[in-house]
């Protein structure tokens, strides 16, 4: 097997679009890929584009995509030798599919032929998917700020007011309603604050068993709640947000497992990669499994915020946030990927 048939087989492997460009531009060899994206896209003309200019293509189009213009100033300048790489992201949608794709292109020399462009064709339409995904969940992320911020904290606050005045002149009914409100400013605090957390969270070591513990010392003294933590480990995480994520199934626990009369029992415990709380309340409901949905919305309602407060944390670690049956009989929410140190 000689050298030049060895290469173009190396080529044909590839799974990008990859073409050689000589001096002026013409296409001089295509691999596999990109005659297989030609033929399945129903390219008029020879689906190998030998002898096409690339740079005469591109120029055709700049009239009306002002990418395409960029794309063919960017290879001449490398052609020139004015430059040792050239990149371009581009959209290359069909009637049914949306793609996007990055053009890698770099010069080589040869001793007879002179210079040629190598350009590769990489298919990123994932990777943009993903990000125009985390673009719309961000925007409805912040929508959500503005209406917990702007519509609902100003009216809390001075139901609150109200509330604290009220305790002294009617008693146990005024300090129900308080104690209420103070719930739900709670859980409204909390959503702002988790919607704003950065992406990037400061990492520490953290000594689980301790930070269980210190998320239950913040709970009421009379919650009538039997509590244990079985396990332990140290995991690098960000302190104040696994914290919160702890206290956060606390609450929901307590909240969906009260009964008056009868203590809730929570267990919280470790895995081989990861965390758990368990209850002994109702089998999850169907709202709580949706919570693992990385699309919920958080905070949509006062039940779920919890839970959604719980999974954001989770998954600003990089961490996966479940929901299923617990010993106990009731849930459990766990947390795997986590590495223990």
């Amino acid at each position: 097997m000689d050298g030049a048939s060895l290469i173009e087989r190396g080529f044909d492997e590839l799974p990008a679009e990859v073409a050689l460009l000589d001096r002026q531009g013409d296409i001089v060899y295509t691999n596999r890929a990109w005659r297989t994206f030609a033929h399945a896209n129903d390219y008029v003309g020879d689906v190998t584009s030998i002898g096409e200019n690339y740079l005469d293509v591109c120029d055709a189009a700049s009239d009306t995509d002002e990418l395409a213009g960029a794309v063919a100033d960017g290879l001449r300048s490398l052609l020139r030798g004015e430059r040792d790489l050239f990149t371009a992201e581009y959209p290359c949608h069909s009637p049914s599919v949306y793609r996007w794709f990055l053009l890698r292109a770099v010069p080589f020399d040869t001793p007879r032929h002179g210079r040629f462009a190598l350009v590769v064709h990489l298919d990123i339409t994932d990777r943009r998917l993903a990000e125009l995904q985390v673009n719309e969940k961000n925007r409805q992320l912040s929508a959500l700020v503005t209406v917990l911020s702007s519509e609902l904290k100003p009216p809390l606050e001075s139901a609150m007011e109200s509330a604290t005045r009220l305790v002294g002149l009617d008693g146990n009914d005024a300090i129900a309603l308080s104690e209420a409100l103070s719930r739900i400013r709670t859980v409204i605090d909390r959503g702002i604050g988790l919607v704003t957390q950065a992406n990037a969270v400061e990492l520490e070591t953290v000594a689980f068993r301790e930070c269980a513990m210190q998320a239950w010392r913040e709970f009421d003294e009379d919650t009538e709640s039997s509590f244990r933590v079985v396990g332990d480990g140290t995991l690098s995480a960000d302190s104040h947000l696994l914290g919160l994520l702890i206290r956060s199934l606390l609450t929901n626990s307590i909240r969906r497992s009260s009964v008056p009369g009868y203590p809730t029992e929570m267990l919280v415990g470790t895995t081989a990669d990861g965390f758990y709380v368990d209850d002994d309340g109702p089998r999850p409901s169907a709202r709580e499994q949706a919570t693992t949905n990385p699309d919920q919305l958080l905070g949509v309602d006062y039940e779920s915020v919890q839970l959604s407060v719980a999974g954001r944390i989770a998954d600003l670690h990089g961490w996966t946030f479940s929901v299923s049956n617990s010993e106990l009989g009731g849930a459990r929410f766990g947390v795997t990927g986590v590495e223990w140190l």
